[in-house]
């Protein structure tokens, strides 16, 4: 027998029934960021991209940003295995797993992070995407930091012996190849910890780029600051998921993190870090940092001292079955065509 409220519960129960797949079908991706939640990276790269992503699905992927969940250096494997959806880490953390990708870091590739990051994921993609150094994880994007410098607390450099004998926080990797083929000590340590280190006289100085000093409130710590062009070395840094959450992105939504992976997030990243280089630079310099360029006879020996780097790369990538020079000329010739 047909009743009015029985109908009623009918529509409520349809209706409650047809919400349910939109519901079902968002996706929410823990992302372990063990950054402070103010650093630029977070508040002008990841927290907007994230929108982004949010409102290019149409809210059926959604990001949901967590502390920390381990050491940075912890990350990848956390991701591989599953207690996080997405992370981003450091190359360098972890430099025995990336022997291809570690080329990018090299000394003297770029004058700024949009040209050397561009040119970091073009290169990636032609060259060691088939090595699959990422194996575990889904590699959503890379990109570079901007050039790093040489930071003392004391000593002024002006040639290249000033720098021997000194302690500099390193992360590892290019790092502390580089500190170590210079004569200098490398003490390794997270960036969290390297202002308490400088400070105490533990590390006499860092190699950073002028971005990550001034985000790490080092400048107190730091009188001078040598600008090496084209960079001392480059840091790397790359975004990657869990691959069974990956797998649980329809094949639309995947496409748009594609899209809004790969170069387009290496873009959005760099124009991050080089504008707080430039920022840096200004607020360091008026809180006391006195700034110089390498040049003449001291950018010439470090030139030569380091061009042993490149050579050491190219035979490793003969190991991996990559022809090293080839990929360097494409990595350069991407590098002058962005410039």
């Amino acid at each position: 027998m047909f009743s009015t409220k029985s109908f009623v519960a009918a529509v409520g129960l349809a209706v409650m029934a047809a919400a349910v797949p939109a519901s079902a079908e968002e996706t929410v991706i823990r992302f372990s960021n063990w950054l402070p939640p103010t650093y630029p990276l977070t508040t002008d790269v990841f927290v907007p991209w994230a929108e982004k992503l949010e409102e290019e699905t149409e809210g059926r992927v959604r990001i949901e940003f967590v502390s920390g969940l381990g050491s940075p250096q912890s990350h990848f494997d956390l991701v591989r295995n599953g207690v996080a959806d997405m992370a981003f880490s450091v190359h360098a953390y972890n430099a025995d797993r990336f022997p291809l990708v570690m080329m990018v870091e090299l000394p003297f590739l770029a004058p700024d992070s949009r040209s050397s990051s561009i040119a970091a994921w073009r290169t990636y993609e032609a060259f060691f995407a088939d090595a699959n150094e990422y194996r575990g994880v889904e590699l959503i994007s890379l990109w570079n930091t901007g050039p790093a410098n040489i930071f003392t607390n004391e000593t002024e450099i002006a040639a290249l012996e000033d720098v021997q004998g000194l302690k500099v926080r390193v992360a590892g990797g290019i790092a502390r190849d580089v500190a170590e083929r210079l004569n200098m000590v490398p003490v390794f340590a997270p960036a969290t910890e390297a202002y308490e280190m400088i400070s105490r006289g533990v590390a006499d100085g860092i190699f950073f780029p002028t971005e990550l000093a001034y985000n790490f409130r080092l400048g107190p710590a730091l009188g001078y600051g040598l600008k090496v062009p084209n960079g001392l070395y480059f840091s790397s840094q790359y975004l990657f998921m869990n691959p069974r959450t990956w797998d649980r992105l329809s094949d639309e939504d995947q496409a748009i993190v594609r899209r809004l992976g790969g170069e387009y997030l290496a873009a959005f990243a760099a124009e991050m870090w080089d504008q707080q280089d430039i920022l840096g630079e200004l607020e360091m310099g008026a809180g006391g940092t006195r700034f110089t360029v390498a040049d003449g006879e001291l950018m010439a020996n470090l030139v030569a001292e380091l061009a042993v780097f490149e050579q050491r790369w190219i035979e490793t990538a003969a190991e991996h079955g990559v022809d090293g020079e080839a990929a360097l000329a494409y990595f350069r010739e991407q590098v002058e065509s962005l410039n």
